[in-house]
């Protein structure tokens, strides 16, 4: 028997090698063709989309915000052109290096330009805004050194350019991009972040107007972020433009004649409530919000004692004064304690129980009718009346002029003022006195008025008892002029007074122009009607210095026997209303009728009283 002799493979442990390499090679080979269908097939769309994000841009147009014109179409808010820096970090190979660059021709920090790129937020492809309004050195700085500068670019945005400056800049507002705290509302969900709206007056009551609609390009860049070529482009579509009821002219005249004064003017047509001047003083320029505001530029505005960004016509609340006599004498004819005829005896002061009660006038003004009582505005004639027409009554009178509410403008969180009556007054208080009543009858005490519930009381005196909402806009239009909306008077309703009482009222403010208190607004050959008004800030006897002064009121309309104009002027601590007040009226009124303005007379150059209304 044999055995044959099996010779091993030497390629034994090669083969094996082999075949385990093989069927790694292969598990490898496997596992790139799943990664691939993966990516092909399951994630095929959104690397796509990468894809495309990573060679194309979207460069957002922001719209021109439609023109603000006045009743004769000059041009009160307009664009202009203005270059914003932006930086794209993905586009810049060198960041530092691109930086250090940049920051020698902007003449800043290069550790500051690092800084603000690399804390940005929202998208990675989302350029950071570095400077707004770059000026026309450093536009053509960076577009000459283009190349040694990717992932910089400039962008043309329209800035909203107030050419009158601060003029009616509290009824016009401002515009500024939306804040943090906005973009977190549900009211603002539209907005994206750098967005800029109308954020006061006029500017953020008609902003869906104004606004218009964005547009943007879509543009492809090669490697280093450069533009290679337009795709898309979607042209911004302007906002539309806004006609005012406001005569510029009239604003002007009526903002120097307060000559840096603190307080409000509001001038509207007694027939229409067409709002023809509206100024608050001090104010601001709307201008500063076009551009970045510093913090310290914020904070100096809203701390300022004197208010300025305060729309005072509409949110002013101020004691009216002998303004308010108006009412307290068309309550008293209302309720039949008193005629036209009937007379009070004034020897300067007025006994209501263990208190004196004085009047502006030392030692009084003798024995007047209504009338006279009025044209002198007779403290001692107003405390009688008042008691004998009781609070009620004048509380309802006030109410039917349109003192108490809001006037329906709309364009601030206008004030409300104060109309008291024994209902108001809580127990802890003492409850209501004749005392009480006293006062409220020559505007003191607890009653209070906005500038522009003054003027609608004396619109609706004036035109015989009709009461019409104020507004400011006259139409809607596009660029091309084609009428959008269209707005005209506004019936709010007829006040329940007898128009006999009104007209008798009416005689009364004549005479206190032509003859009384107010006589510093009187004009040759314009038949005015007004009142003056002092406002007390402190007690009798106070300190008439700054701060302490009485504020001084005039409210008229002219011409009296067919008005065409209703003024309200409020000087704050500016003292008598017949002195400081009613000058500043006359002035508007001239202008309004294109009268020769009067040259100063002696009188008008005399010192001031130490008394009056």
């Amino acid at each position: 028997m044999s055995w044959e002799h099996e010779t091993p493979n030497p390629y034994a442990p090669f083969q094996k090698r082999i075949m385990v390499g093989a069927f790694l090679i292969s598990g490898a080979i496997l596992l790139l063709l799943l990664r691939l269908w993966a990516l092909q097939i399951l994630e095929g769309e959104r690397m796509l989309l990468l894809s495309r994000n990573n060679r194309l841009r979207l460069r957002p147009a922001e719209a021109p915000r439609g023109l603000i014109l006045d009743r004769n179409g000059e041009l009160m808010v307009e664009n202009l052109a203005s270059f914003d820096l932006y930086a794209l970090p993905e586009d810049m190979p060198d960041i530092e290096e691109t930086t250090r660059h940049l920051a020698a021709i902007l003449q800043s920090s290069p550790d500051e330009l690092r800084q603000r790129v690399s804390q940005r937020q929202g998208s990675q492809l989302e350029p950071v805004l570095l400077r707004k309004g770059v000026d026309e050195r450093t536009v053509m700085a960076i577009e000459e050194q283009k190349i040694d500068l990717p992932g910089v670019s400039l962008r043309v945005r329209p800035v909203r350019t107030y050419p009158k400056g601060s003029s009616a800049a509290t009824l016009l507002g401002y515009v500024t991009e939306v804040s943090q705290a906005q973009l977190k509302s549900k009211d603002f969900q539209d907005f994206r972040s750098g967005e800029t709206m109308g954020q006061a007056g006029i500017e953020r009551r008609y902003d869906a107007f104004i606004r218009g609609v964005d547009g943007g390009e879509q543009v492809e860049v090669d490697a280093i972020g450069r533009v290679s070529r337009l795709i898309q482009a979607v042209e911004p579509q302007s906002g539309f433009n806004l006609h005012l009821t406001l005569d510029s002219r009239l604003q002007r005249v009526a903002e120097e004649a307060f000559q840096g004064r603190s307080g409000a003017l509001i001038a509207i047509h007694p027939s229409t409530g067409e709002i023809l001047a509206m100024v608050s003083q001090p104010t601001y320029d709307p201008n500063q919000f076009s551009q970045r505001m510093t913090p310290e530029q914020w904070r100096g505005l809203i701390s300022s004692p004197h208010h300025p960004m305060q729309n005072k016509g509409l949110q002013g609340q101020y004691p009216p004064g002998s303004i308010f006599k108006l009412v307290t004498a068309l309550a008293a004819l209302e309720k039949g304690v008193i005629t036209p005829e009937t007379k009070f005896s004034c020897d300067g002061s007025f006994s209501l129980g263990s208190h004196v009660f004085h009047d502006w006038k030392k030692g009084g003004h003798g024995t007047l009718n209504l009338q006279q009582g009025i044209a002198n505005s007779c403290n001692i004639y107003f405390y009688i009346t008042s008691l004998k027409t009781g609070i009620e009554e004048i509380a309802r009178v006030a109410r039917e002029l349109g003192l108490g509410a809001t006037s329906g403008l709309g364009l601030s969180d206008e004030a409300r003022g104060v109309i008291p009556s024994p209902g108001s007054t809580s127990k802890k208080s003492g409850g209501w006195y004749p005392g009480n009543t006293l006062m409220a009858g020559i505007g003191q005490g607890m009653v209070t008025v906005t500038p522009i519930q003054a003027v609608m009381m004396v619109s609706a005196i004036a035109n015989g008892g009709t009461l019409y909402r104020p507004w400011v806009v006259r139409r809607v239009e596009t660029l091309n002029g084609e009428p959008i909306e269209e707005y005209g008077p506004e019936f709010v309703r007829k006040v329940n007074i007898d128009p006999d009482n009104l007209a008798i009222v009416r005689e009364g403010m004549q005479a206190v122009v032509s003859e009384g208190t107010g006589i510093r607004a009187k004009i040759p050959g314009l038949r005015v009607a007004g009142k003056t008004g002092t406002a007390q800030v402190v007690g009798n006897g106070g300190s008439q210095r700054g701060d302490q002064r009485d504020h001084a009121w005039f409210v008229a309309f002219a011409p009296a026997d067919d008005p065409q104009i209703a003024i309200a002027v409020v000087v704050e601590h500016g003292g008598f209303g017949g002195q400081v007040a009613a000058p500043i009226a006359k002035s508007l009124l001239e202008a309004w009728f294109k009268l020769p303005k009067e040259p100063q007379t002696v009188q008008a150059a005399e010192p001031e009283s130490a008394e009056g209304d």
